[in-house]
């Protein structure tokens, strides 16, 4: 380390070749010299050419679990045998990933994963399709493919069916991780009109690689946008849905009666004019918005709880309470769905589920499995009364 070390004279002698103009300052000699690339990192663009997330983990497994099943829907539908490979998860741009479908006759199944925001696509190129379509019609599967033409409407039609059952099977590939209801919302044939995704928007990109006897090499690619999956990380975590320690809620209680708080009298208040302010001298009076007769606010931490009257006690000021005002608050317990958990009304996926739910689309605990049909609300109250 201290042969890289100048010496007093060696940093003299760079110095006055500095100084002399024999080596170059300039940025642009610089650059050739250390080999590197220029670049402007105040320039937006540069940063959003650059993906940097963090991945869900979750993921692989989900589609692991997927391909298998696809595998036995598509088999039906074909009525031949396939063999379907998942292959590993990409952070891809929207615009990236959409540019290879411009010129393709494709199908793009727009689906939202519930209780999750905003949409994500689940995508057929037009190998499958047209396989779909023939075997359908009672061909082989192997039917030609139109470069000329999109999809009609009978075709879609007809790719309706085994496009819903796809979407169920990657529900239920779903569920021993994080239960989320995939709702199929509508179908799209033109890649270039689409504007349910941004282009800028980073995707997660699955691909599940479907072949056959008859049948070459084809893609189904889901793609689910990262702002919408992001929620997810916390949720699907080791420690998600990990019960609380039993005597952490009796230990709060205890703590929170044991606080000290705050407790003062507020006798009146007035206003003043700003000029007058600086004109305030010894012996000046000023009215109060209350009477003398009337009763004064108590305020605990601030908040006007109580009414009193003041007086003295022992040669000191006093304040004797004579009303309590009436204080509507909507407190949330965080223990009800846990207690939920533990009487064997709900699963542990199902209370992620709606505490997901109440996070992301401000909907109560109760209301959202309530919406679900998991469990009548009477029960769920009754069950938290007892």
């Amino acid at each position: 380390m201290t042969e890289q070390i100048l010496e007093q004279h060696e940093i003299d002698q760079l110095l006055q070749a500095v100084r002399a103009g024999k080596i170059p300052t300039s940025r642009d000699s610089l650059v050739p010299l250390l080999n590197a690339e220029s670049m402007d990192f105040s320039n937006p663009s540069w940063s959003q050419d650059r993906i940097i997330r963090r991945r869900l983990p979750v993921l692989d497994l989900i589609f692991d679990r997927l391909g298998p099943l696809i595998q036995i829907t598509l088999t039906k539908s074909l009525r031949f045998p396939i063999r379907a490979e998942s292959f590993a998860m990409e952070l891809q741009k929207f615009g990236d990933f959409r540019t290879q479908f411009e010129t393709q006759p494709c199908m793009f199944e727009v689906m939202r994963l519930d209780p999750l925001r905003g949409y994500s696509i689940m995508v057929f190129p037009p190998n499958i399709l047209y396989a779909l379509i023939d075997a359908l019609m009672g061909g082989l599967g192997v039917g030609e493919l139109p470069t000329d033409r999109e999809v009609s409407d009978i075709e879609a039609s007809l790719l309706e069916k085994p496009h819903i059952e796809t979407l169920r099977d990657f529900e239920n590939a779903w569920r021993p991780w994080f239960p989320l209801r995939v709702e199929h919302v509508r179908s799209d044939r033109n890649v270039r009109v689409f504007s349910t995704i941004g282009d800028d928007e980073v995707c997660h990109i699955g691909k599940i690689v479907i072949a056959g006897d008859v049948l070459p090499s084809s893609p189904i690619y889901f793609v689910l946008p990262y702002a919408s999956l992001e929620p997810l990380l916390e949720a699907t975590s080791g420690r998600a849905g990990e019960e609380n320690d039993p005597n952490w809620r009796v230990n709060l209680e205890n703590n929170v009666q044991d606080s000290e708080a705050e407790l003062s009298a507020r006798i009146g208040s007035t206003w003043l004019p700003t000029s007058k302010v600086h004109s305030i001298a010894e012996g000046d009076v000023f009215e109060l918005d209350r009477r003398i007769d009337e009763d004064i606010d108590l305020l605990v931490e601030g908040e006007p709880i109580y009414k009193g009257r003041i007086g003295h006690s022992h040669a000191n000021y006093a304040v004797r309470v004579t009303t309590r005002r009436v204080i509507k608050r909507d407190f949330v317990d965080r223990t009800s769905g846990q207690t939920l958990v533990r009487k064997g009304l709900i699963t542990s996926e199902q209370l992620s589920v709606a505490q997901l739910d109440e996070r992301i689309n401000r909907r109560l605990l109760l209301d959202s499995l309530e919406s679900r049909g998991w469990v009548e609300r009477r029960v769920l109250e009754a069950a938290l009364q007892s």
